[in-house]
């Protein structure tokens, strides 16, 4: 869930370490978050991209590198999969 001051709170089970927010750097906002069966996705205002749970190596997925000078705009999630969507219009999905 995203709140009102651009904080992200993530609760449930937990198996997967899917529940695990990081603390936003200075001046961030979480501004998109999606979940599927057990990870997060998170977008931060300056258009970087996190996403964790669901590896069972540490918790983390792995999101992908963007080319330099492109952002992420908008995510969307599935019980399984992740689609990010960079500002040229190419959508990546792991």
């Amino acid at each position: 869930l995203l709140r009102s001051d651009g904080q992200a709170v993530a609760f449930g089970e937990n198996e997967d370490n899917q529940c695990w927010v990081p603390p936003l750097p200075p001046g961030q906002r979480y501004v998109a978050a999606g979940a599927g069966l057990a990870h997060t996705a998170l977008l931060r205002s300056d258009g970087s991209a996190l996403a964790f749970g669901g590896d069972p190596g540490d918790g983390r997925c792995r999101v992908p590198r963007l080319p330099q000078g492109l952002s992420y705009v908008g995510l969307a999630t599935g019980r399984y999969h992740t689609v990010f969507v960079r500002s040229d219009g190419e959508a990546c999905a792991f």
